[in-house]
């Protein structure tokens, strides 16, 4: 038998070290809150012009998972669920649009 034809030996398989418990993350604080308000105007670039309950305007924009299926419509007297930035107090994103 040649040389090249030798069936090679295995090799061991390499030693992993055993996973070492990660330390809990703490939690980060919310930087929105969700409330509820009504669509008064549809503004441009796919904005619109909210009043909230608390009597807030907000310009808020679809969230991602609504501007994907192009389905959902947001006309004005809409009632909708938005998130308000803690930041910003006139800039929210729309989450969800109550039928």
């Amino acid at each position: 038998m040649s040389p090249a034809a030798r069936p090679r030996p295995r090799r061991p398989a390499p030693r992993r070290k055993p996973a070492t418990p990660k330390a809990p993350v703490p939690e980060k604080e919310p930087q929105t809150y969700r409330t509820n308000g009504v669509v008064k105007t549809v503004l441009r670039d796919a904005k619109f012009l909210i009043v909230t309950e608390q009597g807030l305007e907000v310009i808020a924009q679809a969230a991602g998972r609504m501007r994907r299926g192009r389905r959902i419509r947001i006309l004005p007297g809409d009632a909708v669920e938005l998130e308000v930035s803690l930041y910003d107090l006139t800039r929210g994103r729309i989450v969800w649009r109550h039928v």
